[in-house]
């Protein structure tokens, strides 16, 4: 018996790209010695996604579909897409096509070859504008700088992973959720493939700017204390600087000649102020995050499936690792 590759597929308002989403895997999985599944996470859509990937489930059962009653993030299509996947290796691909299927049979390779996580890597990113690949960049540096765990540079969620890694994932129940940091928080064996990321061909990209900055803080708030530690090594540079300033004003007051005051005072409250703020910011986003995971609500709510086995989908609901 072969192996069986799931390969999750979240997807949201990508009517444009489903069709030549379908060929193009199809070519891939025919021509490769495996089993596969087909399993696209639709977070709320509302064009016609659903219908059209229903209709690809009613003439192909690899094909299965799933849809949340809501908005869930990208975050929880992926970690639902993981908890419904039945294989022994499970890849994601998402549905705007911009990461090539024909790139799957090259993560694949690097399974057999022994690795329990294939990421692919971004060489260029063709399409977007150069603030965006600019921006994605210092990102992308930033986060791994903060994080407590080495996190591979340009990378995205476009990777396989074991079955074995999947089950050490799912024991992660936190609600704040950055599963590249997850992945590789966990270890294994971990390597990288270099690919050319496409433009995209059709539809609008679901990440704008906004999108992109908060995404960065939860991935930096979700994966490192590092932000309260900055706040903690300013606090006593600015006790240094203003024992330096005791001295410096002490001594020109004792040569006769002290400063004027009030623009002094002024600056050093504004300044005080200003990163006091800042770091309660911080503090509370922190804390509203111990408050989110402390309420233990369901991830996300499947509203709709097709080709799913019930007690599948009652299992991802629960939070519960599945076997084939």
């Amino acid at each position: 018996m072969s192996a069986l590759i799931s390969v999750i597929i979240p997807a949201m308002n990508e009517e444009g790209s489903i069709p030549q989403l379908e060929r193009e895997v199809a070519e891939v999985a025919d021509r490769l010695p495996y089993d596969f599944e087909f399993i696209v996470i639709d977070n709320a859509s509302t064009d016609r996604t659903g219908e059209l990937v229903k209709a690809i489930c009613r003439r192909d059962p690899r094909w299965k579909y799933a849809r949340f009653s809501r908005n869930f993030t990208g975050e929880m299509s992926l970690t639902a897409g993981y908890r419904l996947a039945l294989g022994d290796a499970m890849i994601v691909l998402y549905s705007d096509l911009q990461d090539p299927p024909a790139v799957m049979s090259k993560l694949i390779e690097k399974w057999r070859e022994g690795y329990d996580v294939v990421y692919g890597v971004r060489t260029v990113r063709p399409g977007d504008p150069v603030w965006r690949n600019f921006a994605v960049k210092i990102a992308y540096r930033a986060i791994r700088w903060f994080s407590d765990v080495p996190i591979p540079l340009n990378t995205g969620d476009f990777r396989l992973i074991t079955r074995q890694v999947r089950d050490a994932l799912s024991q992660c129940g936190e609600v704040n959720r950055y599963m590249r940091g997850l992945i590789a928080w966990l270890g294994f064996r971990q390597v990288g493939v270099p690919y050319e990321r496409r433009p995209r061909r059709a539809g609008k990209s679901k990440a704008p700017f906004w999108d992109l900055f908060f995404f960065v803080f939860n991935a930096i708030t979700s994966f490192s204390l590092k932000p309260l530690r900055v706040f903690t090594m300013m606090g006593f540079g600015l006790l240094g600087i203003s024992f330096l300033a005791f001295l410096f004003y002490l001594g020109l007051a004792f040569q006769g000649s002290p400063p004027p005051g009030i623009p002094t005072i002024i600056l050093l409250l504004l300044v005080a102020i200003g990163l006091n703020s800042l770091g309660i910011g911080v503090l509370g986003e922190y804390v509203g995050r111990t408050y989110a995971e402390v309420k233990h609500r369901p991830l996300y709510i499947i509203q709709e499936t097709v080709n799913m086995d019930a007690d599948s989908v009652a299992a991802a609901m629960r939070h519960v690792p599945m076997s084939s």
